[in-house]
């Protein structure tokens, strides 16, 4: 993986984190356009994927801390 595709998976993982955490999931609460578009479209077709996106993030989060 290069370095670029790994600044940008730190970078969206970030957005994540801030979605989930600040926003509680509620792509209408965030403010990155580009990523909230995105998100909207995963989640219009599949809302579950709020509960997988939790998932990711708490999984990446214990990796990283520990």
């Amino acid at each position: 993986m290069s370095d670029t595709s790994l600044s940008q998976l730190a970078a969206d993982l970030s957005r994540l984190h801030i979605l989930l955490s600040l926003a509680d999931g509620e792509p209408d609460d965030y403010f990155d356009p580009r990523f909230e578009a995105a998100i909207k479209r995963r989640l219009n077709r599949d809302p579950a994927q709020v509960r997988q996106l939790r998932q990711i993030a708490t999984e990446v989060s214990m990796l990283v801390a520990g």
